[in-house]
């Protein structure tokens, strides 16, 4: 209504320290009814049956979808709900753009890792500034403080020495290194087996800045291999191993705790719960994983030059 003056019995939405509320739509409906009815010199039927009741009901759904948007709006703004063209915006302020085929648990890990890149000599500001690196997918950093070599994750490190590990298809190692060298203390050394030339680029050097070469590797892709005992019965349909496949394989790029990473401890009962939610007609004997066809183990530890793989050729099912 366009008068100033014009009054309603719906509630209105707040604001308040625990952020947008909005009333039930019980509560609105209520309050529509009781403007209808005002409205109608008071002795409107307030059954739903009646062409006011369906009027009021319309008007309450009108009502409450436009209050879910504002809440949308307003919880697209904070990184921990944010989603789709919202958590694109958000991403842009750390001038981060989404990979194809990452979801918003996988994007929103990569931004809060992102914003230790604006720190410099730590592990996690390399990481940062790795991880925004073009194609890449994940990547590890570890340092040996010490003065002899030691063996962490699986990898011998050299004494004095950074550990730099990286995951994706098409990723320039220039750029890995000269983020390296942009987030690194000074002369720390290298543990790798590919290496790069670097200039820095510091501006202070007017392009003629020292160069360096920088250790690295390559993630090495690990298959990860399923098998998933089931209890075989009459209910168990001829599509039962392509639906166990395709939900183990969205845990793996779910972006969520069921995404192992490089260096990743894996356990197989972290995919029970996914697995048995394809339906009732599925009763789950166990799963068991390994890197090799014939997966046996009830976890895998993965070296940190590791990065998991999955795919439908390496989930097997067993009917018992």
């Amino acid at each position: 209504m366009s008068s100033s003056d014009a009054t309603t019995s719906v509630p209105a939405c707040s604001l308040t320290d625990a952020g947008f509320v909005a009333p039930a739509e019980t509560d609105i409906l209520a309050g529509v009814q009781a403007d209808i009815t005002a409205a109608l010199g008071g002795k409107a039927n307030q059954a739903l049956t009646t062409p006011q009741g369906q009027l009021a009901m319309s008007e309450t759904a009108i009502i409450g979808d436009c209050n879910d948007q504002l809440l949308a709006v307003f919880n697209g703004v904070d990184p921990r709900t944010a989603f789709g063209r919202m958590q694109d915006a958000i991403g842009y302020i750390y001038f981060l753009t989404r990979n194809a085929g990452e979801g918003r648990a996988a994007f929103e890990a990569r931004r809060q890792a992102s914003v230790e890149k604006n720190s410099v000599g730590m592990n996690g500001s390399i990481l940062g500034a790795i991880l925004d690196i073009d194609n890449v997918t994940d990547a590890y950093v570890v340092d040996n403080p010490n003065g002899v070599a030691e063996t962490i994750g699986g990898v011998t490190v050299n004494a004095h020495s950074l550990f730099i590990c990286y995951a994706g298809s098409g990723v320039d190692p220039s750029a890995v290194a000269l983020a390296v060298i942009s987030r690194k203390s000074n002369g720390c050394g290298y543990t790798g087996t590919s290496s790069i030339v670097v200039r820095d680029p510091a501006p202070a050097f007017n392009g003629n800045g020292p160069t360096y070469t920088v250790l690295y590797n390559e993630a090495v892709s690990t298959p990860i291999y399923f098998n998933v005992t089931i209890v075989n019965s009459s209910s168990v349909p001829a599509t039962a191993l392509g639906q166990i496949q395709d939900v183990i394989i969205a845990a793996f790029s779910s972006g969520t705790s069921l995404q192992p990473r490089i260096g990743a401890t894996i356990l197989a009962s972290r995919y029970y719960a996914s697995v048995i939610a394809i339906g009732d007609w599925l009763e789950l004997d166990s799963i068991t994983i390994g890197t090799a066809a014939g997966a046996g183990s009830d976890r895998i530890d993965l070296n940190i030059n590791q990065t998991p793989t999955v795919s439908a050729a390496t989930i097997t099912m067993t009917l018992v």
